[in-house]
């Protein structure tokens, strides 16, 4: 069978290669190995490292996060796009946000080891506010209302899930008022989604004498 690495792999060449779609590397290996992971990216080499969480901080995490489907459609291929170009060219702006980012990753890391859950949430709130920098489409005054009132009710942070300009927006809560935000997203027209952690991704295995 298969490992995650070379999963992780295939699907990328299907999706990036074969079917000539826009993105990155980072989809595909978080999905293929599950979990909480530090994932490195070096040249051609991708390095994924397991995080050992504690189970009650893990429990409390899924707790406080909410997932709200915005009704939006985004082409995420435009929105990388013009990053991508805009990090070509040196854009002093979008350089020091992925810099800045890139570096946030590291701090959000060390505060899941620690516990320190609440400073896991303000950091979500300023790699998002550095990802709107981005690219224009990123976010739309929609998807901005929608945060906007999830912060005025408990919402310490959160961020919109993959590329931007749409989809999933990925809340993290006060303990206390979790139901809170909910009931106002709602309110909003946000549509809130059940999810879990999923902790083994991808399985493959193989079957003797099969077809």
């Amino acid at each position: 069978p298969m490992d995650h690495y070379e999963i992780a792999e295939k699907a990328y060449e299907i999706e990036r290669i074969d079917l000539k779609i826009t993105g990155g590397l980072q989809d595909q290996y978080a999905a293929a190995f599950g979990g909480f992971n530090f994932t490195e990216f070096l040249g051609d080499r991708v390095i994924v490292n397991p995080l050992r969480i504690r189970r009650d901080t893990l429990n409390e995490l899924e707790y406080r996060l909410l997932l709200c489907y915005t009704g939006g459609t985004r082409l995420s291929a435009n929105i990388l796009d013009e990053q991508t170009e805009a990090f070509v060219r040196k854009d002093k702006t979008v350089v020091e946000s992925l810099d800045y980012i890139k570096e946030l990753a590291v701090q959000m890391k060390r505060a899941l080891l620690r516990n320190e859950l609440d400073d896991f949430g303000d950091m979500l709130h300023e790699g998002w506010m550095h990802k709107r920098k981005l690219a224009s489409a990123i976010t739309n005054p929609a998807i901005d209302r929608l945060y906007d009132i999830s912060r005025e009710h408990g919402a310490l942070g959160g961020k919109l899930l993959g590329a931007g300009g749409g989809g999933y927006l990925l809340l993290f809560c006060e303990f206390d008022k979790r139901h809170i935000v909910a009931e106002k997203l709602e309110d909003a027209g946000g549509q809130l989604v059940d999810f879990g952690f999923e902790k083994g991704g991808v399985q493959s295995w193989e079957v003797p004498g099969g077809r």
